[in-house]
């Protein structure tokens, strides 16, 4: 056998199944010795899988309630707006429904606007006399009002810190004593643009329709505001109301 070997002959068949096996079994154990890393490698692979799934899963529910919950605090919001007595959290204090007493207070607050608008109806007093009523009714204030040139800026600044950012006073109050310095300001605009008028203006038809549309426009919403007012409900002038809202909104300290 040894000399087949050295000689360069092939070996034997028993030679050749002593080969096989032991080349078979060197093979089996070295499978048996990769194996447990395999699975150990998988095992250890196999939940890092899973958190990325939950993972993805989490991200994919929250891009989801994103808009939902935008929605829903976008619609509680206008809610809030078209009705300020919806919030009834024990937060917020004054907004349980006004009593006569709160009803009447907050229609005095329109009185400012009302007698800042008396100047703009001297037209209408003329073509309709029985328009004269809504000319007196606010006569005991105008001669407080126009006492001085600084009373209106001091009675101005009087409402402004003393009953809208007042947070002791009821809500409904509050609300419509911002709302009626809003509509002063709204007059005084339409004085304004009357006061610069060309001098050929001044004396044609054209200044008398200004008059009787800024009389009527600024009466009316004022009428308007002090019926519901007097009513309990608040009422909503339109890019006006909300402005108001979000503004006595700002001064409670609850609400930063």
């Amino acid at each position: 056998m040894e000399h087949s070997l050295i000689g360069g002959a092939l070996p034997c068949s028993s030679c050749t199944s002593v080969f096989q096996r032991k080349h078979l079994l060197s093979r089996a154990l070295t499978r048996r010795q990769h194996a447990p890393v395999q699975v150990q490698s998988i095992a250890h692979a196999q939940p890092s899988r899973q958190p990325a799934s939950s993972a993805f899963s989490g991200c994919e529910q929250l891009h989801r309630c994103r808009p939902a919950a935008r929605q829903h605090q976008k619609s509680a919001f206008q809610a809030k707006i078209r009705d300020p007595d919806a919030d009834d959290s024990p937060e917020q204090g004054g907004r349980d429904p006004p009593n006569i007493f709160w009803r009447v207070a907050a229609a005095l607050m329109y009185i400012i606007p009302w007698i800042d608008v008396i100047a703009l109806g001297r037209e209408v007093y003329h073509h309709f006399p029985s328009s004269i009523i809504l000319f007196l009714f606010p006569g005991p204030f105008v001669g407080i009002y126009y006492s001085s040139q600084f009373a209106p800026l001091v009675v101005f600044f009087l409402l402004f810190l003393s009953v809208v950012k007042n947070t002791k006073l009821h809500h409904f109050v509050r609300f419509n004593a911002m709302q009626g310095i809003m509509l002063d300001i709204v007059v005084m605009l339409f004085s304004i643009v009357r006061a610069y008028f060309p001098a050929e203006f001044r004396w044609s038809a054209i200044l008398v329709t200004f008059d009787m549309f800024s009389w009527n426009i600024s009466m009316g919403t004022i009428i308007y505001c002090v019926f519901w007012t007097l009513w309990g409900k608040y009422a909503d002038v339109p890019y006006v109301s909300d402005s108001v809202y979000m503004q006595v909104e700002a001064s409670d300290p609850s609400a930063s």
